[in-house]
């Protein structure tokens, strides 16, 4: 126990002077640790004499407040090193080791960072009831074990965070720092408005509002701005500077007198705690508490900042794409990937040939299931060059980074790309094969290009002119229950998605069903419709395929006979039958390519424009 009686009120504490707090434990641990360590948490256990060394260090360099390490030990994030029934183990040991080094005078935060971000891999897949379970299991026992207050920190996500203090305040009356990632704009790492999404976390009960880790202390500085005057202490813990690959480590170049130089800025813009995150030291450390005590601090005055709401020029704009179907009866959107070679004829052939049989648009995946494939805004570029059709450019996280993801957005931009769609991206799951970035997952995707289309990157930096993208996003109906896929739609639509496109579906009651059931949402809905050709393709994309189902209907159908005509005639058939009982009921077709007989679709395009 960290015995908080004897300590006076962190509030009260922070009303007359700036506390100091640790550094980065993860810098530690690479330091001092004689191998690569994969789980810095599970060094609590598996090495408590280590993690007690770091806090010790701290504690005699100064800082005021630990931080017990804890920031990824909860089931979730644990279950990559199968650790996951130990999370509440794990926490209890962080603070009864952060409370032996700090004694009576030192305040111990327990530490929790944002779930789905510790997840690794694709953490859409990680469902809101289990993440507030895997929160409120790592909260509780860092609480059970006596932490002084909680500190939830690196969030980019400001919905993530508003939950997780809403979840704190309902459960105890600790001190509760939200701290955030962000850039010097007046922006959340996410592309969230800093100053609402401050104000939002002091309305729901944030004690204290921090920013720490992030683009580097300038970069803090600059958000310092946007929220340090909400009327509650403001934490910054910054990076030692930005970080570069030296000899297979990430070294941080800002030195301890660099550092402790810039504490001072930050304690006059009013920052009441003051700490470090990535490539901090105690060496640091010690260097800002020495400046600290050295300075008399005054405290600049500025004008506070206008909150103002969102102008109605700042509305969700449909876009080209959707602007281009206005006056069509049911627009049809062909999905014909690029080809996996550099033999294009026959790809390109079916573009044109589905152009020429009506499609109003060309959808184009992004190396879909995680398979090479010419990339899709190089094919595009090729495909303008033959014929003006609208293209649907598929975007998906798994490839490229936040700075890789906003130039290949507006590169789209600048060959004419009339839609995104944002997805998360398929995982690769090869043994030795490519890795996953996943910076940004489907929401992440659908917000960042609505910036773009306010005329704003996620740095807040104005970009020259506005995007016009319709942006749009998937949605998988084919479950028992879809109410979750609903629920996730209706995130997608509240960070700017206009239009959606379906899973493959394959039955009249089903597409009526999930229709009836997202009315209320105000978004188009493009009905996806793939033929499965032959008996041995139905099986392999019903049992192999995630969020495909194949009625078994249609798979006894294509058994009947093994001739492979026969096979094709009567998917062909079947799926003529389903746009003729669904064209009167959808806002548009998004019909999907086979993957050997692209040419079919055309021959789908004529039937939806009789349908």
């Amino acid at each position: 126990m960290t015995n908080a009686a004897a300590k006076p009120p962190l509030l009260d504490r922070l009303k007359k002077s700036v506390l100091v707090a640790d550094g980065a434990m993860g810098t530690m641990v690479s330091q001092l640790s004689p191998r690569a360590v994969e789980c810095i948490e599970a060094l609590t256990i598996d090495n408590p004499a280590l993690i007690s060394d770091i806090h010790r260090q701290y504690v005699r360099a100064g800082a005021a407040i630990i931080e017990t390490n804890s920031f990824a030990a909860n089931r979730i994030a644990l279950a990559r090193f199968h650790l996951e029934s130990r999370a509440a183990e794990i926490c209890g040991a962080s603070v009864r080791l952060a409370a032996a080094e700090a004694g009576p005078d030192v305040y111990v935060a327990g530490s929790i960072g944002p779930v789905r971000a510790s997840a690794g891999g694709d953490a859409t897949q990680i469902s809101d009831a289990d993440c507030r379970r895997a929160l409120d299991e790592q909260m509780q026992a860092l609480l059970d074990a006596g932490v002084d207050l909680l500190i939830f920190e690196t969030f980019s996500d400001a919905t993530e965070l508003l939950n997780a203090v809403r979840c704190a305040k309902a459960c105890t009356k600790m001190p509760v720092i939200a701290s955030m990632t962000a850039s010097r704009f007046g922006t959340t790492a996410g592309g969230e408005s800093l100053a609402l999404s401050a104000k939002k976390l002091v309305d729901a009960g944030a004690d204290i509002i921090g920013l720490n880790c992030g683009y580097g202390i300038r970069a803090i500085e600059g958000a310092m701005e946007h929220i340090a005057h909400l009327g509650v202490p403001v934490s910054v813990m910054p990076n030692a500077g930005f970080p570069e690959q030296v000899g297979g480590r990430l070294r941080f170049g800002a030195s301890e007198e660099y550092l402790a130089n810039e504490a001072v800025t930050l304690a006059q813009m009013g920052a009441r705690i003051i700490g470090g995150c990535c490539g901090t030291t105690p060496a640091h450390i010690e260097a800002i508490a020495d400046k600290l005590r050295e300075k008399r601090i005054v405290v600049k005055q500025r004008a506070r900042p206008d909150i103002a709401p969102a102008r109605a020029d700042e509305a969700f704009k449909p876009g080209r794409l959707l602007t281009s179907f206005a006056s069509v009866r049911l627009p049809i959107i062909c999905e014909i990937d690029p080809p996996s070679t550099l033999a294009i004829q026959k790809s390109s052939d079916a573009i044109i040939a589905a152009v020429d049989a009506g499609a109003q648009a060309i959808s184009m995946a992004d190396n879909p299931l995680a398979t090479i494939k010419i990339e899709n805004l190089a094919f595009a570029a090729f495909l303008r060059q033959r014929t003006d059709i609208p293209i649907v450019l598929h975007c998906t996280g798994r490839d490229r980074n936040l700075l890789g993801l906003q130039s290949f957005m507006l590169g789209a931009q600048v060959l004419g790309i009339e839609a995104l769609l944002c997805v998360t991206g398929d995982p690769s799951n090869q043994h030795g094969g490519p890795s996953n970035v996943f910076d940004a997952n489907s929401l992440g995707l659908i917000k960042m290009a609505a910036h773009l289309n306010r005329g704003r990157n996620l740095l807040g930096k104005d970009i020259g002119m506005q995007t016009d993208f319709s942006i749009g996003a998937a949605v998988n109906p084919n479950l028992d229950d879809f109410s979750p896929q609903l629920r996730h739609l209706k995130n997608k639509v509240a960070a700017g998605a206009r239009f959606a496109m379906t899973q493959p579906m394959y039955e009249p009651g089903a597409i009526t069903a999930f229709l009836a059931a997202a009315r209320s949402l105000d978004i188009k809905i493009f009905v996806g419709i793939m033929p499965a050709l032959s008996s041995r393709t139905a099986e392999y994309l019903h049992h192999e395929v995630p969020g495909i189902v194949i009625p078994q209907k249609l798979r006894d159908l294509l058994k009947k006979k093994e001739n492979a005509e026969y096979q094709k005639q009567a998917g062909l058939e079947y799926i003529r039958q389903l746009i003729s009982d669904i064209a009167s009921k959808v806002d548009g077709l998004y019909l999907i390519a086979p993957h050997t007989q692209p040419l079919v679709l055309s021959e789908l395009v004529r039937c939806g424009k009789k349908g």
